[in-house]
Order: structure tokens, then sequence, then C-alpha cells
């Protein structure tokens, strides 16, 4: 039989609180812990142990398919300056016009498509 986990929410509450600090605080690990008075080793494994509990609580199928996107191409998506719309989760929009550089697309894509902190 398998063995249970037992989970404290208020102690993943407390390391998802600290790992958005440090996330906002623009230090290093190493310098972060040493400022909240933090052991590195228990920084790292609560930084894994969310992260694997997260990918548990998503969707198989999200994960297996997170880098594809449906594209839908409309009558409007080729204006007469040749620009295109591109429309991401959650309603919000794009607008595109030649030329475009692709490493600054794919960065801002990155941006806006991440998960919220």
């Amino acid at each position: 039989m398998a063995k249970r986990e037992r989970r404290d929410k208020s102690k993943e509450a407390y390391w998802q609180q600290k790992l958005h600090e440090h996330s906002q605080s623009g230090l290093s690990v190493r310098a972060f812990c040493r400022r909240e008075k933090l052991a590195e080793t228990a920084f790292h494994f609560w930084r894994r142990e969310i992260a694997r509990r997260r990918s548990e609580r998503e969707p198989k199928a999200r994960r297996r398919n997170a880098l594809f996107v449906p594209v839908r191409l409309t009558a409007q998506a080729a204006s007469a300056s040749g620009g295109i719309e591109i429309e991401l989760a959650r309603g919000r929009r794009i607008h595109l016009t030649p030329p475009v550089d692709r490493q600054a697309l794919s960065e801002v894509l990155a941006v806006l498509e991440a998960p919220p902190c």
C-alpha cells in the first residue's frame, strides 16, 4: 500500500511567500537566505517541492501541450499593412506590423504567458 503523504499547508504557504519575496528581492539565494535567516538547504528543498506539487495539480494534458497553442487565422489577420494580431489567453492581444524582431516577440510572449507569481 502506498504511503500517504501528510502536508502542512501553513508551512507550504510560508515557503510560497518566501519564494515570492526572493523573486522580487533581486538577491541571490544565498544573500536572501542570510538576510531572512533561512537555511539554504530548506530554501532549495521547498522550491523543488512546491514546483513538484504544482505539476501534480496541473492537468497532464496541459503539461504535455504546454508549448503549443491553438492558432486561428482570419481575414482580418492579414491587414492592408501586412500586420497581424495575436490573441493570447485571457483575451490579451498583440498587434504586430512588419518587420518583427523574432527574439523580441519570443521574449514578450514568454513574459505574457508565464504563470502569475
